[in-house]
């Protein structure tokens, strides 16, 4: 199976030491990956839902101070933020992935493709920010994009442990990320970003539980990683590549409570297709996961919107 071969890449690329196996991986992902190319509109749109979501809650991202959790390759998710008025954005990630020839490439798609991107982004957008970005496009130089944009980048920086004051936020974001990180630390972020959140601030979450192999082989189901028990799938897919923690939606609404954060927004449903095929009997879970609902296991994706338990409302 293909994801077999995927996972066996990229558990030996992973056992290459650090700064040789990240330009190994890079590689890779550029020439066969998801680096292969990348449409800049599909990741500004993180933003644009990000806001959304916010402002469903009472808080709007124009005029906000923003952390975002994991920054990797890309500055997509800030420069969103940035382009609907976000007065900051800080964004951290334990690895410097962070790739410039990338940022330039997504901003040179900004350009060539505005009338789309202004589209996207309607009446919340900042039409003087756009300007000032498209300058960047071909006079490009990252510390200067970061400059205009008011971006901080912090790695490797410890999301559970920032050098921010208390207060010092307004909104704590991320995008497909909390699925990569183990749960004792997600807690541990979580109750982080309370301590630096400000007392009307937000934290708005796009989790994506589905099996990120599937992404790239359609051989196999959204949930196929679900058959394996811990050790198996941590022989499989436990390198710094594609951990996953496998972490349901029952799961993560545990977690939070235990961080102390009431969900104030939950958006997420069963996809009826592997819910069909679970009750049918069709799809092998290991013990762990066998006890749990399908639609807690048919669940695949989902936004959480919170706020410290302790913030007054």
């Amino acid at each position: 199976m293909y994801w077999m071969i995927k996972a066996g890449i990229q558990n030996s690329v992973a056992l290459l030491p650090g700064p040789i196996s990240h330009r190994v991986y890079y590689a890779i992902q550029r020439r066969f990956g998801g680096l292969r190319s990348i449409q800049v509109e599909d990741k500004l749109r993180q933003g644009v839902e990000v806001a959304g979501h916010a402002a469903r809650n009472g808080l709007e991202v124009a005029g906000a101070r923003v952390l975002e959790v994991g920054t990797g390759r890309r500055l997509n998710l800030p420069l969103s933020l940035w382009l609907q008025g976000a007065r900051e954005i800080t964004t951290v990630d334990l690895h410097t992935y962070l790739r410039p020839e990338l940022v330039q490439e997504d901003l040179r798609q900004i350009r060539d493709q505005r009338g789309r991107v202004e589209a996207l982004f309607g009446p919340r957008l900042d039409r003087a920010r756009l300007r000032k970005l498209l300058v960047l496009a071909d006079n490009f130089n990252l510390d200067r994009l970061l400059d205009v944009c008011s971006i901080r980048y912090l790695s490797p920086a410890d999301a559970a442990n920032l050098a921010l004051a208390d207060g010092a936020i307004d909104l704590h974001v991320s995008y497909e990320v909390f699925e990569h990180i183990p749960g004792a630390t997600l807690e541990a972020i979580l109750r982080e970003g309370a301590r630096v959140l400000s007392a009307q601030g937000l934290l708005v979450h796009y989790i994506d539980f589905s099996d990120h192999f599937s992404h790239s082989d359609p051989a196999i189901g959204p949930i196929n990683f679900l058959q394996y028990g811990d050790r198996a799938f941590g022989l499989l897919a436990g390198n710094r590549y594609m951990y996953m923690n496998r972490l349901r939606l029952d799961d993560f609404r545990g977690l939070y409570a235990r961080a102390g954060q009431r969900v104030l927004e939950q958006v997420a449903a069963p996809d009826s297709e592997t819910a069909g095929r679970l009750a049918q009997g069709q799809l092998k879970l290991a013990p762990a996961f066998a006890a749990k609902s399908h639609d807690v296991l048919a669940t695949l994706n989902a936004w959480l919107v919170s706020r410290p338990e302790a913030t007054p409302a």
